[in-house]
């Protein structure tokens, strides 16, 4: 029996398979996680956009493809995020002809492989997760799992059957959660455990492909909160945070994973409330749309649920307006406000043109307190949903506060003169609007004031 020793080192050692295979040519942090992949445990503090999920989808295809029976498991945040992924992996074993010549089948979640083996993508969800034994799980930004101890609860046994291996990869979000924890135990176990293994790969300009004046050009656009944990990688403590992520998380409505599970059209005999923070500099203009669910004997107390979320940035007022009209068209206006501050008196007139319904509010100590006071009192009573919407939870956990010298109380975001909180105040203008008494718009076309013409009739 003749054994090709090359074909054979080139299967055991990942980097020379993937060149050969999948083309990839990694960069020293990304060989070094490829290097690592027996390690019982890799924990991996990381930086945007330098390359770990297609490092952690070139090592699924190299495991899968030289292991027989494998069973590959990789969990993200949403059903949304979870397709990605597997899109990347398809496309890569698309592309050699020998590697698709090994698969059986494939759907927006799963690849098989005639060897036995496959590599399954899914959304954080406990209940899907149980039914598998996989011999590899990676969680891919695990800081954004909102319920990471059913997922651990799912994952253990798991792990213990299959003596498997176990990938965490996130960047920060707060010194909480699933992904601080197991950060803080790989760290703890450095020199303890040779199967246990940390990484800490940040800032963003680690990737060769990224400088610094790249980086530059992005910082405007995010709020100093965001840049720190996105960009440079750090765990930022929640101090005089205003709504602190405990509070946040039960009302975070996991089957909204993204904005393709809000609703697109409203339904007739529902309320509608409207939030609406417009643009200020370089700032996006929002419209947050809360259904008003009355209390009922199924619905014990009166709750609010986001149900659609529109963003537009860069675009006349005149323009965002006519937008906003087409909206109200699927959504009817039961009642709203809109941030009336330094937008301008015609601007209003034409949003109260529009969009009756929707009054201005102009945003003082006084309003900015009774907003924020009336979500976090909907928050601690867990009578709001919202989405797994990172931007969102992110503005939201990041509102700050201070007492003033004559004992006011400021809010703010993490960074003056440079607020990106448009998603925060959309929602707490939509919450405050709540408060007044429930309208139901009858007619889905329709809204408070407006009469039908003898066009819209027909």
């Amino acid at each position: 029996m003749n054994l090709d020793l090359k074909k054979i080192y080139n299967a055991l050692d990942p980097l020379d398979w993937l060149e050969a295979n999948t083309g990839f040519h990694p960069f020293t942090y990304e060989a070094e996680i490829l290097g690592d992949h027996s390690l019982r445990l890799r924990v991996i503090r990381k930086s945007r956009q330098i390359g770990i999920t297609t490092t952690i989808c070139h090592e699924s295809i190299w495991k899968a493809c030289t292991s027989n029976d494998r069973l590959i498991l990789i969990v993200s945040p949403s059903d949304r995020q979870s397709k990605e992924p597997m899109r990347r992996i398809q496309i890569l074993v698309k592309a050699n002809p020998k590697l698709a010549a090994m698969v059986v089948s494939l759907n927006k979640s799963e690849i098989d492989f005639n060897n036995g083996s496959r590599i399954i993508s899914l959304p954080n969800n406990p209940d899907r997760l149980r039914v598998y034994a996989a011999n590899d799980i990676y969680l891919d930004e695990a800081a954004h799992f909102l319920n990471d101890e059913p997922v651990m609860a799912a994952i253990r046994p798991m792990l213990i059957a299959t003596k498997g291996t176990f990938t965490i990869i996130s960047t920060p979000f707060g010194k909480r959660g699933l992904f601080w924890t197991q950060y803080k135990i790989a760290t703890d176990l450095k020199g303890v455990d040779a199967t246990v293994k940390a990484y800490d790969l940040y800032p963003s300009t680690i990737s060769p492909i990224i400088t610094q004046e790249d980086l530059d050009r992005e910082k405007p656009f995010y709020t100093e909160l965001e840049w720190k944990q996105e960009y440079e990688g750090e765990f930022v403590e929640e101090v005089d945070v205003y709504y602190p992520m405990t509070l946040i998380e039960p009302c975070v409505n996991l089957w909204l994973a993204n904005h393709r599970k809000l609703l697109e059209r409203g339904a007739i005999g529902k309320s509608y409330v409207w939030g609406i923070d417009l643009a200020k500099q370089r700032d996006e203009t929002v419209v947050m749309i809360l259904e008003r669910i009355p209390k009922s004997p199924q619905v014990p107390q009166e709750h609010l649920a986001v149900v659609h979320i529109d963003h537009w940035s860069q675009m006349d007022y005149s323009n965002q307006i006519g937008l906003m009209g087409e909206l109200k068209k699927r959504f009817p206006i039961a009642t709203g406000y809109c941030d009336e501050s330094g937008v301008g008196k015609s601007v209003m007139e034409d949003i109260a043109r529009t969009l009756p319904g929707i009054e201005g509010l102009d945003f003082t100590i006084k309003s900015k307190i009774d907003m924020v006071a009336t979500l976090r009192a909907r928050f601690e009573s867990k009578t709001i949903e919202i989405p797994n919407d990172k931007k969102l939870l992110m503005q939201i956990n990041g509102l700050h506060y201070k007492i003033s010298k004559i004992g006011n109380i400021i809010f703010e975001s993490p960074e003056k003169g440079r607020i990106h909180d448009d998603y925060l105040w959309a929602l707490a203008l939509a919450s405050l609007a709540a408060k007044k008494p429930q309208l139901v718009v009858t007619d889905l076309f329709t809204t408070p004031g407006e009469e039908e013409t003898e066009e819209d009739e027909d």
